[in-house]
């Protein structure tokens, strides 16, 4: 049987509640990574912050980008806002903006517990979590799609 451990993405960095939107996006910007788990003080998962949340919901929603497109003379004002942000940026933190409701796997779960989680909850990913809760990677689309063809 095709298990979690085999196929899912380990050494991902972690996020603590404190951790600001700019070292936040620092870490997407610079890895392959979309998606990064948050922990508390024990390094137990408490939320997940992705890459599409903060691109769609914190930065520029899609109400908003159609807008920009039709309305060229506004790029200049929310590019303003941009600057502005970038003052206020410290002050917004993982807890800000994470999710709590996150889907987790164990790496001893079948492929297609995984993959029925997945569709079951409508996630792309889900984190990886060993049995005390601690987040030691995760397995996406991506890796389900290589286990069902290897």
């Amino acid at each position: 049987m095709k298990r979690v451990k085999d196929y899912m993405v380990r050494e991902i960095p972690i996020l603590n509640e404190n951790t600001s939107i700019r070292e936040i996006l620092n870490i997407f910007s610079s890895s392959e990574h979309n998606i990064l788990p948050v922990v508390d003080e024990e390094g137990k998962l408490i939320g997940v912050v992705g890459l599409e949340d903060i691109l769609e919901n914190l930065i520029l929603s899609k109400k908003e980008a159609i807008l920009l497109e039709k309305l060229h003379f506004l790029v200049d004002v929310f590019s303003e806002f941009f600057e502005e942000l970038e003052c206020i940026s410290p002050l917004i933190l993982a807890e800000d903006i994470m999710k709590r409701d996150v889907v987790t796997v164990k790496q001893e779960d079948s492929i297609i517990k995984a993959m029925i989680l997945m569709k079951k909850r409508n996630v792309h990913r889900l984190i990886v979590v060993d049995d005390r809760k601690k987040p030691i990677g995760y397995i996406g689309r991506n890796e389900i799609c290589k286990a069902l063809i290897r």
